[in-house]
């Protein structure tokens, strides 16, 4: 992380509704831990269909719950077990009897919490980000691979996306997915195949226009 950006401290109400919640109830999901904290008054935690909204409520719930997971366990208070549909506090530490090994250490062995305590990632995720990354979500719970990148497909792709082959380009493919996407997104009503045939669209296009500069 640039040592230009400062990471701003744990808020204090916030570390003290995760706890308390945490201690009312064996075990909680995101979805409804960021409810809990919007009731509270921290609004920045209440979840919207918006992608980019969403994204940043989601990665500053994480990027916090994985410092207090650090944090209590330095305190001995138990351990964090931080996942998106279950969300608890344990008595004891999976890293307890991993002597002779840093903190740093094991955080090697770790790349999603890597990612998360990342602050720069949370300011540097743009839009475009955001819906690729709900892209491959899609395509992953799909478990469909993209169609080989030959004429027909990429027609087909033109044709889904709505385009013209003709000066097509990447800014052009994205803003018509972006476009699509807040039409067809699964999380707005839409249809999950037809949202990862735009996905898959995207993709062919992209592809495409990569391998032809």
């Amino acid at each position: 992380m640039p040592a230009s950006i400062e990471v701003p401290p744990i808020p204090e109400r916030f570390e003290s509704l995760v706890w308390q919640i945490l201690n009312a109830e064996e075990t909680i999901s995101e979805y409804r831990l960021m409810l809990y904290l919007a009731s509270k008054g921290l609004e920045e935690f209440k979840p919207d269909l918006e992608p980019l909204t969403m994204f940043r409520s989601h990665f500053l719930l994480f990027h916090l719950l994985y410092r207090l997971q650090d944090r209590w366990h330095e305190e001995c208070r138990g351990w964090l077990s931080i996942h998106t549909t279950d969300i608890h506090l344990d008595e004891n530490s999976p890293v307890a009897n991993a002597s002779g090994n840093s903190q740093s250490e094991l955080l090697k062995h770790d790349p999603i919490k890597s990612y998360y305590l990342d602050y720069n990632e949370f300011l540097s995720t743009q839009q475009e980000d955001v819906l690729g990354l709900l892209d491959d979500f899609w395509r992953t719970m799909a478990g469909e691979p993209l169609q080989p990148i030959d004429s027909a497909a990429k027609s087909n792709a033109l044709e889904t996306l709505g385009l013209e082959e003709e000066s097509l380009s990447s800014q052009q493919v994205k803003q018509r997915f972006r476009a699509l996407c807040q039409q067809h997104h699964p999380d707005k009503g839409g249809d999950p195949k037809r949202f990862r045939q735009i996905c898959d669209a995207k993709d062919i296009l992209l592809s495409s226009l990569r391998s032809s500069s």
